[in-house]
């Protein structure tokens, strides 16, 4: 038989349903191909055609009370269930999502459909997104301060627009680790991409960092400069953030929705504006305090990703030295949105607790009354009358010790004290 090729990656496949799953898990030319019936068209236009027909439309109203059941049935088996941990870990599915001796959740192509609606209806308002620091608008730049240095608002660029001849993810899930630059500032250093829907890793890449790297920090994510290096040698590596941003486009475009847990700092470091954005952190966060929609205002706490998977999921991750891996937290990630659509009775319930235990510390507490202590009173002695930094210094009592700091115009020297603070000049 003749070989059925690929026309976006240019495989050729020998046999129609080889190319059917090609196109089902990648996108590839899915429009010519049924996901109702799994059937293979040579045309887009012979697609459409087949939608139309009464035997497609049959299957599909087969396919639709079928689905309806199992959405029915796993939600009930979900609510049921006294430990997450039990129903993530004790039947695999079909195709297994593993990391260490946690499995996580498989869609049916059936299933994904369905998600997929439930996964555009939690995307977050641009109200939302911005109040959360969220880059929507190069000109307007964030409205929210941060302590350490954001990158350039130049560098900053839309996700591209949809366009018909390219297909691309319906939703994706995205880690990225940094590492710490002179100026207190992250930088990218490694991207990890999967399919939201069918799990399929799509980037899984080192990236060598733009500028000079002062803290690798890695005892959080284990990637530190020989790794980098490594990699970089033997061209396994992405070539600055600009590269992954790149690297990541070929997936996504302004419809596909991006997911992860707090996305906004991955969203920095890749120097990305999008819209359609699903943040766990930010889930998390609106059911606890029910802070939706125009009252929504940004949260007094944040519940982090390991401890989400420990009370809401019942699974355990990051175990042994701690150290963070991009794959276990997307699939961690991934479960987290999953599991809210899926199960939203557990959802609520673990809201529910979460915020019990979050008020009730304050409401048993009582209110004392602040008295104020005397201030002891110090004799004040004039300064020495000091005319060189060297009688400054033969001043000085052996024990006494000076350090340098930092602040927004530079160093802060011994000589820059002696001559503003020494001389009773104060230095701000």
């Amino acid at each position: 038989m003749a070989p059925f090729p690929c026309g976006v990656c240019k495989k050729k496949f020998n046999t129609r349903p080889r190319i059917i799953s090609h196109a089902l898990e990648t996108g590839h030319n899915a429009n010519q191909c049924c996901r109702v019936c799994l059937r293979w068209f040579k045309s887009a236009s012979a697609s459409a055609d087949h939608a139309k027909s009464a035997g497609h439309l049959e299957e599909e109203a087969k396919q639709s009370q079928s689905l309806s059941a199992t959405v029915t049935d796993s939600k009930k088996t979900l609510t049921d269930a006294t430990d997450s941990k039990e129903i993530l870990t004790n039947a695999p599915p079909p195709v297994q999502l593993q990391f260490g001796d946690v499995y996580y959740t498989c869609l049916t192509h059936q299933q994904q459909d369905e998600v997929f609606n439930q996964l555009s209806a939690k995307c977050h308002s641009a109200e939302i997104l911005e109040k959360e620091g969220y880059i929507l608008d190069v000109e307007k730049g964030p409205t929210t301060k941060k302590q350490k240095p954001r990158p350039s608002l130049a560098d900053f660029q839309q996700t591209p627009p949809i366009r018909p001849a390219t297909i691309k993810r319906r939703a994706v899930v995205v880690d990225c680790e940094m590492a710490e630059t002179f100026d207190g500032s992250d930088e990218l250093i490694s991207l990890y991409v999967m399919d939201f829907l069918t799990g399929e890793t799509l980037i899984d890449s080192l990236v060598i960092p733009s500028r000079p790297i002062t803290d690798w920090r890695a005892k959080i994510h284990g990637i530190d400069a020989t790794i980098v290096s490594e990699a970089a040698t033997h061209q396994n590596a992405l070539h600055g953030w600009a590269a992954a941003r790149e690297e990541l486009w070929k997936h996504v475009d302004e419809s596909t929705i991006l997911v992860g847990q707090s996305i906004l700092f991955d969203f920095e470091a890749l120097r990305l504006i999008h819209m359609r954005v699903v943040d766990s952190a930010i889930l998390a966060s609106e059911a606890v305090f029910n802070n939706k929609g125009k009252k929504y205002r940004k949260p007094r706490r944040r519940w982090g990703l390991q401890e989400l998977c420990e009370k809401f999921l019942g699974i355990q991750i990051r175990n042994g030295d701690g150290i963070h891996s991009n794959m276990e937290d997307v699939l961690a990630a991934r479960e987290v949105v999953l599991q809210c659509l899926l199960k939203p009775e557990h959802f609520k319930d673990w809201a529910d607790k979460a915020r019990e235990d979050f008020w009730k510390p304050k409401e048993g507490r009582k209110k004392k009354k602040k008295t104020k202590e005397p201030t002891p009173q110090i004799a004040k002695q004039a300064a020495p009358a000091l005319e060189t930094i060297e009688d400054f210094y033969d001043s000085l009592d052996d024990d006494d010790i000076f350090y340098d700091c930092e602040d927004a115009r530079g160093f802060y020297t011994e000589r820059d004290w002696f001559i503003n603070v020494g001389a009773g000049i104060p230095y701000y």
